[in-house]
């Protein structure tokens, strides 16, 4: 059936993806629909979804937004970088590969990605919070002060990070740019386990979690 869909038909083709396109039914019920560049048809989004003593998870996340299947061999390559608000000389980037994606229908055999209306594909990689120039930020930037729920526990000051990135799906579709988007953390310097303190309350606003006055306040070397 080629009246109506031919136009987007064409344009999937010149993109060199392959679109599942669904049948339609009789020509003579057809509407044509709006015209979509299948090349602009992701949204995407950086975030941070977890922060251990050790490391922070920072994740690349593009959404298909066309009203098609999406699916042909995929480049996945993309860049994020990782800065303090307040001093932006401590900062961070990363490259984002094929081997960083945790989330999609992606065949590493071939290359092939598959990317149905509304799916999400999520790229991931890990922080141990050192920034480019070798400063470690738990030792040597952050300010801790003592959890007075767990004297072997400290926690930092708020620090709040700009996070920015891009991703590029398919050769054939527009880069994804994310960001900034803010992200505050307050450290905790290690993880003890609960039978021995009670966990990080965090339901706490993210700076009022260090206590940093009152007469039992006590800074952490």
């Amino acid at each position: 059936m080629k009246n109506g869909r031919s136009g987007k038909a064409a344009a999937a083709a010149g993109t060199g993806l392959l679109l599942a396109i669904t049948t339609l039914g009789p020509v003579c019920d057809e509407r044509v629909p709006v015209y979509q560049d299948p090349r602009d048809v992701f949204s995407g989004w950086i975030s941070v979804t977890s922060s251990t003593p050790s490391a922070m998870s920072i994740n690349l996340v593009a959404r298909n937004d066309f009203d098609e299947t999406l699916e042909g061999e995929a480049v996945l390559r993309g860049e994020a970088e990782i800065s303090l608000l307040n001093n932006p000389s401590i900062r961070k980037s990363f490259a984002f590969s094929p081997g960083d994606l945790i989330t999609g229908k992606f065949n590493s055999t071939t290359g092939t990605l598959r990317v149905d209306p509304g799916d999400t594909i999520r790229l991931r990689v890990f922080w141990d919070y050192v920034d480019e120039a070798g400063v470690n930020l738990t030792t040597d930037y952050f300010r801790y002060w003592e959890d007075p729920d767990c004297p072997s526990r400290c926690i930092a000051e708020e620090e709040v990070f700009v996070l920015r990135g891009t991703l590029k799906v398919f050769d054939k579709t527009e880069t994804i740019s994310m960001g900034p988007t803010l992200f505050s953390l307050c450290h905790v310097s290690v993880h003890v386990p609960p039978q021995f303190c009670p966990p990080v309350d965090y339901t706490v606003e993210c700076g009022k979690r260090a206590v940093t006055t009152g007469p039992i306040t006590r800074r952490c070397p």
